[in-house]
């Protein structure tokens, strides 16, 4: 059902699906983009859909139109649009994650009513695609409804563990406007994975909604965070080995940011080990047949491809409906119980004029580092010292390649 190609061996076709949208000087950008970096796509065979990775949407599609358009006037109007949303709708999970950066947070959750207002104004705002995260998403008691009522200029992804995902979940999802789904996979070896998520049955539950998204048309990807563990000679590419293996489209890495858990952590060392080995693997693995598409984080939000989006082309919906730059970042600006998500959004403007070069999450710990009188015990933090710090780290200058590059057209 699935077929993975190549990009430079789809050219033609991908170009054709991809400029069924109004903004065709963009879309032309974009194409020359992501050819000269030999990116790899994947085609669905069932749908006939392309798919670059688990953060854009599939194509062609009305959410493909709904980018198309924000990103021609992020790049030629210098526009400011969440292109991408997470929401996170329910704090409760049943791990205790080893990387967790919500564990200072609460676990309400978010009302049903509540999320269809957030994805009215994300519609009004050009998003093109929500990612229903938390906590554990399939916790919350309407998870089905809140999937339904993703709106049709929208694609959703889910961030899950893999927990509760059986086969009628699965062709229940076949049936929404959910494409994408992103596993949580920590190691190759069972006890491992569930050691560091502190749950018995965190590898099974990954795997078991793996084989059963194997048999939909949602693209698949797993996700793992480094540890200095997984660095040790040999076992990052044994992990790589194994995912390789399993049926799934992407392997989405991430390295770990400095916050809830890790607040105060110096993970460069991490960093610095870590990105040689990725990118040698990522190169390998885009000249091969029939393998998942690496997406590398590090390199994915770096100045040489999009840069980071907080704030400026992303943002997130806390669990607690305060709306934050990142959802791995613990500031709040505003709530969406109180203020309109539009007003808030547009009032971020001061903070975050244009997608940065370089991970917020990382500028603004080094920051609150620097105010360590301020309580971080629970987050996210008050919206007045969420403002304070926020304006020791104003987002604003030359942006990241991606959108550079359009100029050139």
């Amino acid at each position: 059902m699935k077929n993975y190609s190549r990009f430079n061996g789809m050219v033609d076709e991908i170009r054709e699906a991809m400029l069924e949208v109004d903004r065709k000087q963009a879309m032309e950008s974009a194409i020359d983009f992501w050819a000269n970096r030999n990116e790899k796509f994947t085609k669905n065979t069932s749908t006939g859909r392309y798919y670059l990775n688990s953060f854009f949407p599939s194509f062609p599609s009305l959410a493909w139109k709904t980018l198309s358009e924000a990103y021609a006037k992020i790049a030629y109007e210098h526009k400011r649009i969440p292109i991408q949303a997470d929401i996170a709708i329910t704090g409760n999970c049943h791990c205790n994650c080893w990387h967790c950066f919500r564990n200072k947070h609460n676990n309400q959750s978010l009302s049903l009513t509540e999320l269809n207002e957030c994805f009215d104004a994300l519609k009004k705002l050009g998003t093109c695609t929500v990612g229903l995260t938390g906590g554990e998403p399939m916790l919350h008691p309407q998870i089905k409804e809140i999937i339904t009522s993703i709106p049709e200029t929208m694609e959703g992804q889910l961030y899950t563990t893999g927990h509760g995902i059986d086969m009628n979940f699965v062709e229940f999802l076949n049936q929404s406007r959910v494409t994408r789904c992103i596993i949580s996979l920590d190691h190759y070896n069972e006890a491992d994975a569930n050691r560091l998520r502190h749950y018995d049955s965190a590898f099974s539950d990954a795997i078991n909604a793996i084989n059963c998204l194997h048999h939909s048309n949602i693209y698949t990807a797993v996700t793992v965070c480094v540890t200095d563990e997984l660095l040790e000679e040999g076992k990052l590419e044994k992990y790589f080995s194994f995912v390789s293996k399993l049926p799934i489209n992407e392997i989405r890495i991430v390295l770990p940011i400095p916050q809830g858990k890790l607040e105060g952590t110096d993970v460069r060392n991490v960093y610095a080990n870590a990105i040689r080995k990725i990118k040698s693997f990522k190169k390998e693995n885009a000249l091969t047949e029939n393998t998942p598409y690496v997406l590398n984080f590090c390199e994915f939000e770096s100045s040489s491809y999009i840069g980071c989006s907080a704030g400026a082309n992303y943002i997130s919906i806390n669990n607690d409906g305060y709306v934050l730059p990142c959802v791995a970042v613990p500031l709040a600006f505003g709530n969406i119980k109180e203020t309109p998500l539009t007003d808030i959004f547009n009032n971020m403007e001061q903070y975050f004029h244009d997608s940065g070069r370089v991970c917020y999450g990382k500028q603004i710990g080094k920051v609150m580092s620097r105010n360590s009188h301020i309580d971080t015990s629970v987050s996210p933090l008050p919206i007045n010292i969420s403002t304070d710090l926020a304006s020791q780290c104003i987002v604003q200058g030359k942006r990241a390649a991606f959108f550079e590059h359009a100029k050139t057209y």
